[in-house]
């Protein structure tokens, strides 16, 4: 009896829609301001007040009318208006106003000329060096963003400046996405610690360290696991404890289809359900997503090979959107087009994803992408800052033609 067809391998996009499909985001907590840096914002914000909350200096200058700013003129101060000490009087004509920059501008006052084209003269009179133009040097009470405004939607990441942001609208506290629990789960008999001397055959424990990074970056709480045997038993043990109260199992290696590669019937032996198991990727194709339903919630868990460059692509391709998406956060990849240092040979049936660096030719912005042949020199790979995506069954690429970069240096 003839065997059925093989079927095709899933591509990159098709096992991301998969991988996504399957994502049901986190619940939301509210956490202190002071913890929400590095969290995915779970609630619209809206401006309490305009900001400017007044007419502000953007120098440090004179507030005066313009219709007495005329090249040459002579103006008499009769008040201060500091950062947080505003002058309260109104300006008559002729009359100018000493203001600092973020100060107040006094009613009246139709322009701030700065102190580089004042002259100041005896007593509080200065002389105009240049005419001042309505409205120089004012930002007007809610130029920038009116009360009421949407300024923070759901799903973005609050870095330095979003979280400055929200205490400039007084958000003290705030709803947050739940970081993901994700358990890292290094396998294979060869690996041993980073402080040891490898022996013959045997690996020190680099793709825990050079994953986590990822993992953190995106967020989640990575929860480090021992490294597990290549037996059923020892590797059934480890996945247990590992995924019991983790939303996400990170395995690296026994995904292959070699004699100890037991990640795959060891997750259904759990109850999980495999979405897939190898992509056309290159390197990376023996990828594994799996989901379980477990304790009144899904859990997840990709099988990552055991070469450390095609671990870290595949999770910078697969594991980190699906951190993202669980966190409410915006998921896909977003690409960058740029025209190739040098020329590329035509692809196979795999997508390919290689190193790459940015170089400056003829005073344009080019992709160096390296014909990167080994998915276990980790050394070589780490030299580079982004990853090119060459889609399966891509022609040989020229000098100047275009490359495809994720948007973003790699994590």
């Amino acid at each position: 009896m003839n065997a059925p067809p093989a079927q095709p391998l899933l591509g990159i996009e098709q096992a991301l829609e998969r991988v996504l499909a399957a994502i049901v985001a986190l619940p939301h907590e509210v956490v202190a301001l002071a913890d929400a840096h590095g969290r995915a914002l779970a609630q619209t914000v809206q401006a309490d007040a305009d900001v400017p909350a007044f007419d502000r200096s953007a120098m440090d200058g004179i507030a005066l009318r313009a219709e007495d700013g005329a090249q040459g003129a002579i103006v008499s101060q009769v008040g201060e208006s500091a950062a947080g000490s505003p002058f309260l009087g109104a300006l008559l004509p002729g009359q100018c106003v000493r203001v600092m920059t973020g100060g107040v501008v006094p009613p009246g006052a139709t322009a701030v000329l700065p102190v580089e084209r004042i002259e100041r003269l005896d007593g509080d009179r200065y002389r105009l060096l240049e005419a001042a133009r309505p409205e120089q040097n004012i930002a007007r009470r809610g130029s920038e963003v009116h009360q009421g405004a949407v300024v923070l939607q759901p799903g973005v990441r609050l870095h330095g400046a979003r979280v400055g942001v929200l205490a400039t609208y007084g958000r003290d506290r705030v709803q947050v996405a739940r970081r993901p629990v994700v358990a890292m789960l290094p396998t294979g008999n060869e690996i041993v610690p980073v402080g040891a001397t490898p022996g013959l055959g045997q690996v020190r424990d680099a793709n825990r360290h050079a994953l986590t990074g990822l993992l953190l970056a995106a967020g989640a709480v990575v929860q480090q696991q021992p490294v597990a045997a290549d037996a059923r038993a020892a590797l059934t043990k480890a996945v247990t404890e590992a995924w019991r109260d983790a939303d996400v199992l990170v395995t690296s290696g026994g995904v292959s289809a070699g004699d100890y590669d037991l990640v795959p019937p060891v997750l259904q032996s759990l109850g999980a359900t495999l979405h897939f198991h190898k992509i056309a990727i290159k390197p990376g194709k023996p990828l594994l997503f799996a989901t379980r339903q477990h304790g009144g919630r899904t859990q997840y868990a990709f099988g990552l090979p055991g070469n450390p460059v095609s671990a870290y692509v595949c999770c910078a391709l697969f594991v980190l959107p699906a951190i993202a998406a669980l966190q409410g956060a915006p998921a896909g990849w977003q690409l960058l087009t740029l025209p190739s240092a040098g020329p590329l040979p035509a692809t196979g049936p795999r997508a390919e994803i290689l190193p790459a660096t940015l170089l400056q030719l003829a005073g344009q912005t080019h992709a160096n992408v390296q014909n990167f042949t080994s998915s276990a020199d980790l050394t070589r790979f780490a030299q580079a800052d982004w990853l090119a995506w060459r889609p399966a069954h891509s022609q040989q690429v020229l000098t100047g033609a275009p490359v495809l970069l994720l948007a973003s240096p790699r994590p």
